[in-house]
């Protein structure tokens, strides 16, 4: 094989790798997983083209330490290359696969979601403070927290 050949499939087969490794490496948010039932989960849609991304992900991985112990699970649903199976199955085994279906291919927020009834309780976006995102996603908790015969505060009120 002639030498040009060669690095052509050699980058051929590197930026295949290098993409199927960015497609799967967990995000930062991902690390955040609650290790028990999750009342409240965050489901960020995102994509490495987005620019509201660019602004909401950092801020919000500053946030998630705060919940580590907290019943929320944080994951991401990563458009970077479009809509997908993998991704839905993803969001099925979280409860908001209805989310996927309404907003696949939208970018650049988080949804909190009831774990429990699928109801959202916020959606955080770029414009939000790191303080406004935990106090949405405590006001959030707060909320989910409650049972049928327990009234819940208002979701908008202030804790």
């Amino acid at each position: 094989m002639k030498p040009r050949r060669i690095a052509v499939i050699a980058f051929a087969v590197l930026f295949a790798a290098a993409s199927y490794l960015f497609v799967r490496a967990p995000s930062t948010n991902a690390e955040a997983a609650y290790r028990g039932k999750p009342e409240v989960v965050a489901a960020t849609f995102a994509s490495a083209w987005c620019s509201s991304c660019k602004v909401l992900k950092p801020k919000l991985a500053r946030v998630i330490p705060r919940f580590k112990d907290q019943p929320v699970t944080f994951i991401e649903l990563d458009f970077t290359f479009g809509p997908s199976d993998d991704i839905r199955g993803e969001a099925a085994q979280f409860g908001v696969e209805d989310l996927y279906d309404r907003n696949k291919g939208a970018t650049g927020f988080t949804v909190l979601v009831d774990y429990d009834t699928g109801k959202i309780l916020d959606t955080l976006t770029m414009n939000f403070s790191e303080d406004a995102m935990r106090s949405a996603i405590s006001r959030a908790l707060a909320v989910a927290s409650y049972t049928d015969e327990t009234p819940a505060p208002d979701a908008g009120a202030p804790l």
